[in-house]
Parts: C-alpha cells; structure tokens; sequence
C-alpha cells in the first residue's frame, strides 16, 4: 500500500505542477480531482494476482483513497476471464492459471466502476525472464549532494544480467530488505509506582528482525547494447548509519522482464522520484499510462496493468568489516539522587533502570524503553523462516 500511495502523490505533482520558479501556488483544475489510479499486474510469481483501485487525493491533504464495489476483470488474448475480488479498501485480488503466464501471453484489465464507468487497459505481454546471475557487493563511500565531506560508509549492492537474445531486453528489480537488530539490554528493573525485577531477565524483545521493500525504481533497457548482458548494475545502497548490516542483512531480489510500454511507464516514473534533486533540477514528466476510461474517454486514469515473468534470488550479507555509525536509539538520564524514583511520572509507567554490574541491583539510571524492546523500532521478534541459524 506504501508503493501504491506514493505513487499516488506522484501522479498528484505531475498534474498540479507548474514551471513558476517565483512562488508557487498550483492551479487545481476540477478535471485534475478524483482521477482513477489503478495499479496491478499479472505476474507468474504470484499465486493470487492484486488490483488496486483508488481516486486522487487533494494537494493539501494527499492520502490513498480505495474504490471499492468495481466489479475486475482480467482478460488474457485469448479470451480467458478470470473474476477478482473485492477485498475492500481499493484492493481486488483473485487467480490466474499459471499455465497461462507464459512468454508470448498478453493479458488486459476491464473495469466497471460503481458509478457504472468502463475503464480497460490495452494488452500487455509477457516475455521470457532469465534466472536472476549473480549479486554481489563492494565497500565504498556514498556522498549526497556532492558534498565530500558528508560521506557515508556502506556496501553498494550489484547485480548482473545475463540474458540471450530470444529473451526481453527491458527489466525491472524489486527488493525488499530484512535486517536483525538488537536492544541493548534484557528486561531486568523496572518501575510502575513499585519497583520489581525480572527473574530471570527477560531476553524476549532483545532480537528483532524488520522487512521492508526498497522504494527506489530500478529498470535497465539493453536494447542499445551489443548483447543482452550487463555487468555490475547498481542496485541499493545500504549505509552504516543504519542498524541494517551491524546483525545481518538480507535482500530478496526479483528480477521481473517488462515489456516496452511497461519499460517506458517504469522509467518515467523514476524520472519524477529521483532523490536528491534540487527544486530546480528537472520538471515532472507526464506518466502515460495503458489505462482509458471508455465511458468518458475525456477523463484521464492513471497507473498501470502490466505482464511480468519473474526470477527471484535471496543474499544473505554479515560481517562487511564496517564499523556502525549510527545514531544509538537507547538513551540514559540519571535521576537526582535526592528524589529518586519520585521523579519518575505515571506517564512513564514502566520506567526501565539500569541493572549494576556489580551487585546486581538497579542505579538510579532511567533507560528509553528501545533500550530494552526492540519492538518499539518496527521490527517483529518472530525469526524469518528464511533466516540462517547462528553458527
């Protein structure tokens, strides 16, 4: 939903923008409000394929906004329908045979709108997907803005393509990062108007784990090379500002072949999400999609339904040799020893103290909960069934 929604105010910019490099204030049109999104595709990685429907949101006040009630269709060329779903909130999900996604299958999305709109997009067809070749890392230095002196230590993540000629010559990475991190330190005092002590120590919210996908927008076209090969792509950098490489690190790779039209949707939209620039770098490019509204063919809809063939590959990356450099999420505030715990607040309630390594007590040392539960940074304290075992 976090991809959908930012794709969303993507779409928002790119219409309410204009070139006034004096103050800018953009001149919503009403034809500009309540535009159809509709992102999705068929993919043959994917055992239930996901639509999404919603509507734009205001400038002010962006947010996503799910159409529900559509009655969803996909269609391949064949003339196979196969029914999605309502699962409210904007989301249509439902099954496709995977003997049919397959290279040289094209598939379409036809849409009734409760308001009784017919919005269809054209075919788009699958291509043959090598299997994703290696993945690899190297140390170096990121700099942002050019600034020498602001350089961030880390790995730069690459991947290389080795495709034949009968195979698609456009691609698109989608990455999603799972990493452990630790709290400093057991459950073992704490205060909530009594002073108790956990025994034993309570390790339970020590180690988590947090996954997420990679926003960035990562698409190669060789088209122009003499081979449908590429050696060292960039992919993500990951840093050692972060908790993400201290524990280990892990990045699922899928490799998806596009077609053209999808190639083109793709690049134009990381031409309007590219970090780092400056407010007068570039203007917003118009994002064409494959999406009309054959009612009110006037009316604009947004997004794109596209056909993937997917290759997939999982890395597993600790001990880089980096020293962390992040800012520590435990703090420590000393009570005044004349109030003690009286200066402890019921909002605080349970205020966690620092354990003396010496005697085993508590010291009048108030710990941040982070310190102690790992959970309260995002992350979950189930272990990912994927994850290796510690040796």
């Amino acid at each position: 939903m976090n991809q959908l929604y930012k794709i969303g105010v993507i779409f928002l910019l790119i219409f309410f923008t204009t070139s006034c490099i004096d103050s800018f204030t953009p001149q919503i049109r009403s034809s500009d409000t309540n535009k159809y999104v509709v992102m999705g595709n068929v993919n043959n990685s994917d055992s239930i394929q996901t639509v999404n429907i919603s509507v734009t949101s205001s400038v002010s006040k962006p947010e996503y906004i799910g159409v529900t009630g559509c009655t969803v269709n996909i269609i391949d060329r064949h003339g196979n329908t196969f029914p999605l779903s309502d699962w409210g909130n904007g989301k249509y999900s439902g099954h496709v045979n995977s003997q049919d996604i397959v290279s040289g299958n094209s598939f379409k999305l036809f849409i009734k709108t409760p308001s009784g709109e017919t919005i269809e997009s054209d075919y788009d067809t699958a291509y043959s997907c090598p299997p994703v070749d290696s993945v690899y890392y190297k140390i170096t230095t990121e700099y942002s803005n050019n600034q020498i002196t602001d350089g961030t230590k880390g790995i730069q993540i690459y991947i290389d393509l080795n495709a034949n000629e009968s195979e698609s010559h456009y691609y698109k990475w989608n990455l999603i990062e799972t990493w452990e991190y630790h709290s400093k330190w057991p459950i073992v005092w704490y205060y909530d108007g009594t002073i108790h002590k956990a025994s034993p120590p309570d390790y339970s919210k020590m180690i988590c784990w947090e996954t997420l996908p990679v926003p960035n927008i990562y698409i190669l076209n060789t088209t122009n090379l003499t081979q449908n090969k590429y050696k060292q792509f960039p992919l993500v950098f990951v840093g050692n500002n972060t908790t993400r490489l201290e524990y280990g690190y892990s990045l699922l790779i899928k490799q998806d072949a596009l077609s053209k039209q999808a190639y083109n949707f793709w690049y134009r939209m990381r031409l309007n999400n590219t970090p780092n620039e400056g407010l007068y770098t570039s203007q917003p490019v118009t994002v064409q999609g494959n999406l009309h509204n054959l009612t009110n063919p006037e009316k604009e809809v947004l997004g794109f339904f596209g056909t993937t063939i997917s290759n997939e590959k999982r890395i597993f990356i600790q001990n880089t040799g980096l020293d962390m450099n992040y800012s520590k999420f435990c703090n420590l505030d000393t009570l005044r020893s004349n109030l003690g715990l009286r200066q402890i607040l019921p909002n605080d309630y349970p205020a966690y103290l620092v354990t003396d390594s010496l005697t085993g007590g508590y010291q009048l040392i108030l710990m941040t909960s982070e310190c102690v539960n790992c959970l309260l940074l995002g992350g979950t304290t189930e272990k990912p069934s994927f994850w290796p075992d510690k040796k």
